[in-house]
This record gives C-alpha cells, structure tokens and sequence, in this order.
C-alpha cells in the first residue's frame, strides 16, 4: 500500500485502497468519517488494530464494473495484514461513508459492520455487501431526513483486524448527558463491544473524576450475552454470560485508570467532547499478549436542544487532525455562531 493521494475523482491514478494512517480529515469524502478517526488515534499514539481503508473510488470503480485491479488491491492489502502473524486474519469489515459519525447527527445502524471475517474471498464478499448496504431504501431516507443529497459523501469501506476482546465498550471524554467535562463515562461488558453499542446488554457504568482519577459513581451491568471468537477462531458468536460472572464487574480498577489515561491523552490531542470506542483483549499484533486498544473515535453526538453545548474545537497550536476539524468537515457547521 502506498501513502494516500486525493485527486478529483476523473482522475486514472487515484488509489483504490489506503493506509489508514494518513487518512486525514481533507480526505474524507474519499474515506468517510471511520477512517478519518482511525488515523486521528493512530497519530495520537494510540494502540489501534491494524487495518485498511478501500476508498470511495474503489466504490465508484466497482459500480463501472472496473473489477478486476480492485479486488487484486483489496486482497492484496488484506495479505498483508496476514504477515503480522502468518496466516489469514479474523479481520472486521466496516462501512465508513463521508456523512457518517457527525456532530450533527449519528449514521449508526444505517451502514453495515460484518465480524469475524477471514480469508480475501469472504473480505471481498462483505466490502460489496457494505457498497450494497449504501444503496438500501432505508438509508436513502436517513439521508433525506437529514437534508443530504443523494451525491454527498462517498462509500468507503474499512478492513481491521479483529481484537479478541475479554472485555469492550465505550467511553465519552465528559459526560454525555450533562456535559460535565471533569467526568469520564465509561461503558463496560465481557466479550466484544458490539453487546454494548448493539443495546445486547446493560453494560457496567462508570463515571471517573479527570483529576482525582477517583470513582464518581459506578453501577453494575446485566451482562447475560457477550460475543467472543467461534471454536477455531473463525466467525463471532452469541454466548451466555454464566450467573458469577454477571455479578463481576467487567473491567479491573487498574484498567479503568487505563482508560482514563486514554481519555486524557486523547482530549489533549484531539479536543474535548469525544466519543471512543475501545476493547481489552489479543490480536495478531500483539502476539498473543492482552492489550487495551482504542477502536473508534468520534464527536460525541449533540442533541439539537444543547446545540450551543455542543464540545469546543481546538486552541491554536493543537494538531491540524484535530477532532474539532473533524466535526467541522462532517456536520458542514454553521457559520456566525462561534465555531470558527
């Protein structure tokens, strides 16, 4: 893979698929909000799955019927994901289109996400099935509804190993409800996130003073389901949470300090106001050994009624991929009302 290039969509040479790192947020309408978080926590410094970006114009090819490169790209890419460790890796597949993760409005649940994905004919499988998820009738409406046109954005797709999670959820840099910025909110369940922002599970909660790093307030989740890797590591399934492990907290208190780190070194990079997205857990990259890994980051979405709530953008000085470019690029803010 080589460093991404964005060039007006005419162009022959604009690349097909892209390392995630050095997606940045002028380029999202060529690899959607997703990935534009993913390089702003690899640049952060944070553990983060490997991955892959397949970009709106492999979108754009696929539907020209210019298949033929694309999936020689898209597979060779997902090859190299497959050096960390020799052999082919459970990655998950993601849509990650321009509109999605704004301030303005959250697209979850109108794109699709596959797991447990291995080997490149099934990858190549679900990156089509996400292009075709972005035609469905249902998301054509979310996006009228939000008063987007039909051309605005494209359909990128990202391709990311999948962490073995022992446990996953997410956390919001302040609080989500009140907006208190010395808190941290911290959602917590056994296995995979997907319980968590799936709505599977009442998940452990936490809320953790910035300063102190003391518990401001915690309150025990009904755990009953978590999803973890199917027998011979191929594919995700369903399983039971056993009584005793219901009744134990999640995460571990030397972990949640962990996480507030993560928080902090994030609002120092990125700005306040972020929603993240994170799981304990193994990978290929790992070698086997548990780590904490950030997944996604996003604005935390703002509710219509708080908009003049809604998280500061960053002081001068701070990193040019800072969150509150971010949000400025993928909710098209309003000018004259102090977002600069």
């Amino acid at each position: 893979m080589t460093d991404l290039h964005v060039v007006p969509d005419q162009t022959a040479g604009q690349e097909q698929v892209a390392v995630t790192r050095n997606c940045l947020p002028e380029h999202v309408s060529h690899v959607g909000g997703k990935a534009v978080g993913l390089g702003s926590l690899l640049r952060a410094g944070q553990r983060v799955p490997a991955s892959f970006v397949v970009t709106a114009a492999a979108y754009r090819d696929y539907r020209r019927g210019q298949t033929r490169e694309l999936r020689a790209a898209i597979a060779g890419a997902y090859a190299a994901l497959g050096q960390l460790d020799g052999t082919e890796v459970l990655v998950a597949v993601r849509s990650s289109a321009a509109v999605e993760d704004s301030a303005e409005a959250s697209w979850a649940g109108q794109f699709q996400t596959f797991l447990g994905v291995s080997g490149a004919d099934e990858v190549l499988a679900k990156v089509e099935e996400c292009w075709a998820a972005a035609l469905d009738p249902h998301v054509g409406a979310y996006r009228t509804g939000q008063q987007l046109s039909p051309d605005e954005g494209g359909v990128a797709v990202i391709v990311q190993e999948l962490v073995d999670a022992r446990a996953a959820g997410v956390m919001f840099t302040q609080h989500p409800e009140t907006g208190d910025r010395s808190l941290v909110v911290i959602e917590s369940s056994h296995g995979l996130g997907e319980a968590v922002v799936g709505g599977d599970v009442v998940p452990d909660l936490f809320e953790i003073n910035k300063i102190t790093r003391q518990q401001h307030r915690s309150r025990l989740g009904t755990k009953h389901t978590e999803y973890r890797l199917a027998g011979g590591g191929r594919g995700v399934q369903a399983r039971p949470v056993d009584p005793a492990r219901q009744q134990a907290w999640s995460v571990s208190e030397p972990e949640l300090l962990a996480l507030t780190d993560m928080a902090a070194a994030l609002e120092a990079k990125l700005g306040r106001g972020l929603d993240v997205e994170w799981a304990i857990g193994t990978a290929p990259s790992t070698h086997g050994e548990e780590a904490l890994f950030a997944l996604q980051v996003r604005p935390i979405t703002v509710d219509p009624r708080r908009r003049a709530e809604r998280p500061q953008p960053p002081v001068a000085g701070r990193d040019q991929d800072a969150i509150g470019h971010i949000l400025g690029r993928l909710a098209g803010r309003e000018r004259g009302t102090g977002d600069g």
